[in-house]
């Protein structure tokens, strides 16, 4: 099974008791939020003003968020 490296990136709502998604990244990213996607969209500068939260965590071939990756054991 292959699997990639992605870093879930999500904030608290207003409240601050519901965490909500709201995208992976490819790797491992470092940031302190995350970066647009493409610099047209103008909406994603303000999420630099945000308190965001990452996980890092893998991404299987069915595209299901893995918290470790599978061992394959060899005997």
């Amino acid at each position: 099974m292959t699997v990639k490296m992605i870093t879930v990136w999500y904030k608290y709502d207003d409240k601050g008791t519901e965490a909500k998604l709201n995208h992976i990244e490819d790797g491992w990213v470092n940031g302190e939020y995350p970066k647009p996607i493409d610099p047209s969209y103008t909406n994603q500068e303000a999420w630099e003003k945000s308190d965001w939260e990452r996980k890092y965590a893998y991404l299987d071939e069915q595209n299901k968020v893995l918290s470790v990756p599978p061992a394959n054991w060899i005997k």
